[in-house]
């Protein structure tokens, strides 16, 4: 099985061996939508169960590698926004202005860097690691 990445679709294709050209011969036995990832009727009966069984595993690959590429994506600017956010709160003090989305925000962000922080220690990225190669980054 092939599969050809389109525009929209994700075209299936087949290709067995012709004795009378001697090569194989492929053909377009499907295609899925893109948006909506899923294999359509026509196509299942048109599969055997092995081709089933390669379709619906490399649909999940191509999930898998399309989420691991957006959180990798998030990841490399969560450092921009953190500044962004830094610069919020210091230009919206809660006592000040006694902005109550702030201290929601405050909230969250709170929250969710506790979260990030236990995830990097455990992933093995040590608060003394992160300093140092932090210096190091600085020094050159």
């Amino acid at each position: 099985m092939q599969f050809r990445d389109r525009r929209r679709v994700i075209q299936i294709i087949r290709t067995t061996y012709d004795p009378a050209l001697k090569r194989g011969r492929s053909e377009v036995i499907g295609k899925i939508e893109k948006d909506a990832p899923s294999i359509p009727e026509k196509l299942r009966k048109s599969c055997s169960d092995e081709e089933l069984a390669e379709i619906e595993a490399w649909l999940a690959d191509r999930e898998t590698s399309q989420r691991t590429e957006t959180i990798l994506d998030e990841t490399g600017m969560l450092a921009q926004r953190m500044s962004h956010a830094a610069d919020y709160f210091r230009n919206h003090p809660q006592v000040i202005q006694g902005d109550k989305q702030a201290a929601l925000y405050a909230a969250e962000i709170l929250l969710a860097w506790e979260d990030l922080k236990k995830a990097m220690r455990k992933a093995g990225y040590p608060k003394s690691r992160l300093a140092k190669e932090q210096e190091e980054r600085n020094s050159s």
